[in-house]
């Protein structure tokens, strides 16, 4: 049984450990929150304190990190660690550019460190679910050797084939949870404007051919007023939606439906905290709507 080394322990890394140690890997962490890192030991896992250690202790590393400047830091750390003489995977499990993954593959490709390209479709609360999807792409014969990896803390991992591809897939699935978010406040406050219960809204839409995963899971934050803990924070968000809108820039192609939810997702930075989570684009919507 490989062992592993998880950076990033927040909602969606913490998750990934937390799982990892119920099957009884040994698994390293390193995450400055001391929340969790707390959680993380309290589950089993042994807190490091750099990553040098972690990279020279683990045969699998798993990168869940918040923001590309985190990412690029964690990167250029490795790298100044030098060669690594035992060969080692590492599993980049974040929403960032194709062109920052192809970059990172060749720079630790050259420290014996082969780079699978995982990112995954769900929010934190799926992942303590284990209700995640892996999107996994690179080399065969190592995304395969990850697949049992992957099946500990998701309940579905599909290999989508070269590096890369699952990025991609990644951004087409952000891009509907951008327009889904947005759109489920919108019928919300449209129904609440028409004078109809907030809980009913989302049992009646839920239960029809109109729900989503989305309606499904944040409309009773907007209904409740909820946004901390984030399942998905608007910081990391509003990460994903640059993404995904240099990525349509890229192929040259129009998206008029999110180009118009993204927007509001701007809009929310002047009041909305980011530490929120993505539902309170409600709170953005109505606002706009007094």
């Amino acid at each position: 049984m490989k062992i592993i080394g998880s950076i990033g322990l927040g909602a969606m890394g913490g998750a990934y450990a937390k799982f990892l140690l119920e099957d009884n890997y040994k698994v390293y962490g390193i995450d400055p929150d001391t929340n969790n890192a707390n959680a993380f030991t309290s589950f089993g896992g042994e807190l490091l304190s750099n990553i040098s250690e972690l990279v020279n202790k683990s045969e699998v590393i798993i990168l869940s990190l918040p923001t590309v400047p985190v990412f690029k830091e964690v990167i250029n750390e490795i790298e100044n660690n030098g060669s690594v003489i035992q060969s080692k995977i590492l599993i980049d499990m974040n929403t960032i550019s194709l062109d920052d993954k192809l970059e990172t593959r060749d720079k630790l490709q050259k420290l014996n460190i082969q780079m699978v390209d995982a990112p995954v479709s769900g929010t934190g609360a799926q992942a303590k679910e284990k209700d995640i999807v892996v999107m996994s792409s690179g080399e065969s014969k190592v995304v395969d050797e990850c697949d049992i990896i992957f099946k500990s803390f998701s309940k579905q991992n599909i290999n989508v084939g070269e590096f890369g591809n699952g990025i991609k897939f990644k951004i087409l699935a952000n891009l509907l949870v951008t327009v889904h978010n947005t759109v489920t406040a919108e019928a919300l406050l449209l129904g609440q404007k028409a004078g109809l219960d907030s809980n009913m809204i989302y049992e009646v839409l839920n239960a029809g051919a109109a729900t989503s995963v989305m309606l499904d899971k944040r409309m009773p934050l907007m209904i409740n007023k909820n946004y901390e803990p984030a399942t998905a924070s608007m910081r990391i968000f509003l990460k994903d939606i640059e993404v995904i809108s240099n990525f349509l820039k890229t192929n040259n192609l129009n998206s008029p439906t999110f180009e118009a939810a993204a927007a509001l997702y701007i809009q929310s930075k002047e009041k909305i905290p980011i530490t929120y989570d993505t539902a309170a684009i409600f709170e953005q919507l109505e606002n706009n709507n007094k």
